[in-house]
């Protein structure tokens, strides 16, 4: 086509018909440009067709992050629950001051007793490292991925202030009372202090803010799969 508009417009110059060669020559640059909007057109659908490709990988991966890591947290829960359990026994033991009662000692290791949750995270990280999260056109989408996985940092926040409790325990009374870890020795005076049933407390405490955490995340997780099953159908 290039080729006859060409030979067109060699022919009127010969023939010194400019008026003619005028629009001829527009026609030809209104043909490169068409083609160039095909060209680019072509290629925006190419484009997309990969980015949706992309997207459907993500999500994917992003599926399966999800199952993992409710898999990890709903253990978690559930140990974390066992523990409280295992302390609401502990603390009844000593309000009613039965410390003669055997299961005050062997009750007493689950104040040590801690669940960390490390969490599934590359496939949003890659998200956030490449700007793919754009991908994912639906702002409320985008925003209610980076708030599941904003939830992980709350639980990190509970845990650590949790382990920080069994640390200082550890160090100020157990080490200072080690004479009590050995079953062979003297047993009278363990656990009849206020610190000992003050730090059962705390701990059923942080143990708590640790299961609510848990739950919270427990919840947006299971809302971002259902989203990404509807996006599937």
């Amino acid at each position: 086509m290039i080729k006859f508009f060409r030979k067109i417009r060699q022919q009127l110059l010969t023939e010194n018909k400019f008026g003619k060669y005028l629009v001829y020559a527009i026609g030809e640059i209104i043909l490169v440009i068409i083609g160039i909007l095909i060209a680019l057109a072509i290629n925006d659908q190419s484009k997309k067709r990969d980015n949706n490709k992309l997207l459907d990988s993500y999500i994917i991966q992003l599926n399966a992050e999800v199952d993992s890591n409710l898999k990890k947290l709903n253990d978690n829960k559930d140990e974390t629950t066992q523990i409280l359990t295992e302390l609401d026994t502990l603390i009844k033991i000593l309000v009613n001051k039965e410390y003669d009662n055997p299961k005050l000692l062997s009750k007493s290791i689950f104040i040590i007793s801690n669940t960390k949750f490390n969490p599934l995270t590359v496939t949003y990280e890659n998200l956030i490292f490449s700007g793919d999260l754009k991908l994912f056109e639906d702002l409320n989408l985008r925003n209610s991925i980076s708030e599941t996985y904003a939830s992980f940092k709350d639980i990190k926040i509970s845990e650590d202030i949790d382990e920080k409790l069994i640390n200082i325990y550890s160090q100020d009374y157990l080490m200072s009372n080690a004479r009590f870890i050995n079953m062979t020795q003297s047993l009278d005076n363990f656990g009849k202090d206020a610190y000992f049933e003050n730090t059962v407390i705390a701990r059923m405490t942080t143990l708590s803010q640790n299961r609510n955490a848990y739950e919270n995340s427990i919840e947006s997780l299971k809302k971002l799969k259902n989203t990404f099953s509807e996006l599937q159908k």
